[in-house]
């Protein structure tokens, strides 16, 4: 079968002599030597010498008029080829997870037997297990005391937690190394109680509701009046420096962190800043969201909220703000907080406040979850945990 340069070009190879025979040629470097038949006879013709390409050669074109393109200029934001080839052959090695830092191993759990709760507090306060300064970290402190559940205390930032906020919880190490975020401590305290973990009936969400108008005023109060800056510096500013010009800006973020949050909750742009703040309107509020929760505790028949039996997850929630309010912002300048909570229902809150506080933090935690009779029961077992 003769290539298809053979019969594209058939009119330049094939010709006749003097005598009428057909002639083939084909000019090229390659020579070789066919047999053609002769189309006209049943006789084969002459053996005709033909020197043509190889099969797979193409018809030669002509040049093209057109003008070649010029090559498109390398891009800004191409990779250079070395590095390129050094890019294909990542990743090079897939390196395990870091393990926990020392300081958390040895502190973690008791023999491996107690869960270790983070939380915003200082190193001393943490050691002693005393409640944390933050709303949401003295809530479920509070609330595994009061279901008399043993854990050890290890101060913490937002940046070492799974979920951004603290607290979360750290099973023993024989248990699982996974922390559990605080949404998930009912779950953990339901497993080793004989408590259910509480389903918020549409009465119970709607006063929920009411804590949102005490933590605006708490926010407002702690962070952005100038009588609590003294507070604000010994918790939150100097345990994380000693530097006056690193505190100036620490306080400065925590001042626009917090007219932010109040901002947001109010509908108003972050931008509007303090000025967009009425002091005024939100401890009115915060009158209002108290009073009613007074009215429903006195409707309470065991003196805990809802009725129930013994306090819940609602309780520990609101002894979260009432908690650091009392303690810390009643009897100092511009107390308006602690005024509101102790007028409140006529002094209901304030009993209601010092019974949590007696069921909860009335001593430390043993082993067994018993409470502990004395201060230095609780030290001197927070110091054999460690030691363990």
């Amino acid at each position: 079968m003769l290539p298809a340069a053979f019969w594209t070009h058939l009119p330049n190879l094939c010709h006749f002599d003097r005598w009428g025979r057909t002639r083939w040629s084909i000019s090229s470097t390659k020579h070789s030597q066919i047999l053609i038949s002769n189309p006209a006879s049943s006789v084969t013709s002459d053996i005709a010498t033909v020197t043509m390409t190889s099969a797979t050669a193409a018809p030669v074109l002509k040049p093209s008029s057109r003008p070649t393109p010029a090559p498109s200029s390398p891009s800004l934001w191409a990779i250079p080829p070395p590095l390129q080839k050094l890019f294909n052959h990542f990743p090079l090695v897939t390196l395990d997870p870091n393990p926990l830092p020392a300081r958390s191993q040895v502190l973690t759990s008791a023999s491996d037997t107690h869960p270790t709760l983070y939380v915003f507090s200082s190193d001393v306060d943490a050691l002693e297990g005393k409640p944390s300064i933050n709303p949401t970290c003295l809530k479920w402190q509070t609330l595994l005391r009061l279901n008399h559940l043993p854990f050890l205390t290890l101060p913490s930032s937002n940046h070492a937690s799974p979920t951004g906020a603290l607290p979360f919880l750290l099973p023993p190490r024989n248990l699982s190394s996974n922390p559990i975020p605080s949404a998930s401590i009912p779950a953990y305290i339901s497993r080793f109680t004989s408590t259910k973990p509480p389903i918020p009936t549409p009465r119970e969400e709607a006063y929920l509701s009411l804590l949102n108008p005490l933590r605006l005023a708490f926010l407002y109060t702690l962070y952005l009046t100038p009588e609590h800056s003294p507070l604000l510096q010994k918790f939150y500013i100097s345990p994380s420096t000693s530097s006056p010009l690193l505190g100036t800006v620490l306080q400065s973020q925590l001042s626009a962190a917090a007219s932010a949050a109040v901002l947001q909750s109010l509908g108003l742009h972050p931008q509007t800043g303090t000025g967009g703040i009425d002091g005024e309107e939100l401890y009115a509020e915060a009158a209002e969201a108290l009073e009613s929760l007074a009215t429903l505790l006195k409707e309470s028949p065991t003196g805990w909220f809802f009725g129930r039996e013994r306090p819940e997850e609602f309780d520990a929630g609101l002894y979260g703000y009432v908690g650091i309010i009392m303690e810390y912002m009643d009897n100092t300048p511009g107390g308006r907080l602690g005024q509101l909570v102790r007028n409140a229902g006529e002094g209901v809150l304030v009993v209601w406040w010092e019974q949590i506080k007696k069921e909860a933090w009335g001593g430390g935690v043993g082993e067994r979850g018993e409470m502990m009779r004395s201060e230095e029961e609780k030290y001197d077992y927070i110091i054999q945990c460690v030691r363990n």
